[in-house]
């Protein structure tokens, strides 16, 4: 090889060596911050199966817990960057969300009581009863306006103050079977049919509505795939239980 091309070459690839020593780290994966309220199960879940769209898009997702309402407002703040699920709509109060059009899940509100039965017919059958509520839980706060009705915090003050007799109905949902086994707080009624069935959705703040459309196509996906049934079907058999433990003889 002449002398003057292998000087050349020589210099490229010390060039080169030296660029790489420049060249940025690769992107850390983005991170995204999600608000739901704590202790609440049926978040949780449905923050599980977020998690795995998201790692789907290549999104890391990490959760914060908050109260009902201060969870919405972080997410409309933009203090995080959405909120887990709500009952769709609640853009019209919060208009700085967007919802992701696929539910995450379908949830019942259950009416729970000490032992008082009588056959639940939606929100209206709730209407001769102190109910309890937990604020901010946007489908319970809507369906029992102008009721006799008191607010919680969280599932736990919610399940004292039925227990204490403060109301004589609980709206809940199902996942409250493992906090009345955790409290010890049996025995209790579940009333059938739930009072309502309600799709809920994925909010996102508005400066990730790009993510919406792929979101909600993943979602799908993960439903027609089963991996949304699978995630589900993880704290049905813990649920059954802790109602067999702790249900009302005969129920």
């Amino acid at each position: 090889m002449p002398r003057p091309l292998a000087v050349t070459l020589l210099i490229c690839v010390g060039l080169l060596t030296c660029l790489g020593l420049w060249l940025p780290e690769p992107a850390a994966a983005e991170t995204l911050v999600l608000s739901h309220l704590g202790n609440d199960q049926a978040t949780g879940q449905a923050f599980h199966i977020l998690q795995e769209a998201y790692r789907r898009l290549g999104i890391e997702v990490r959760e914060e817990l908050l109260p009902h309402e201060r969870s919405l407002r972080a997410a409309n703040a933009g203090e995080t960057d959405g909120e887990v699920m709500r009952m769709a709509g609640i853009e019209a109060q919060y208009p700085d969300l967007v919802r992701v059009p696929e539910p995450v899940v379908t949830f019942d509100a259950v009416a729970f009581t000490t032992g008082l039965a009588f056959q639940v017919d939606g929100w209206e059958s709730l209407r001769p009863y102190p109910v309890c509520i937990n604020r901010g839980m946007k489908m319970a706060e809507q369906g029992t306006e102008g009721m006799n009705r008191m607010f919680g915090t969280s599932v736990e003050q919610i399940i004292e103050m039925l227990r204490r007799g403060h109301c004589l109905v609980a709206v809940l949902g199902r996942f409250a079977w493992l906090e009345f086994d955790r409290l010890d707080a049996g025995p209790i009624r579940e009333l059938e049919p739930p009072i309502a069935s309600l799709p809920l959705f994925h909010y996102v703040n508005r400066r990730h509505a790009a993510l919406v459309p792929k979101l909600a196509e993943t979602l799908r996906q993960m439903r027609r795939d089963g991996t949304t049934a699978a995630i589900i079907a993880i704290d049905q058999q813990p649920i059954a239980a802790a109602r067999q433990r702790n249900s009302l003889p005969g129920q």
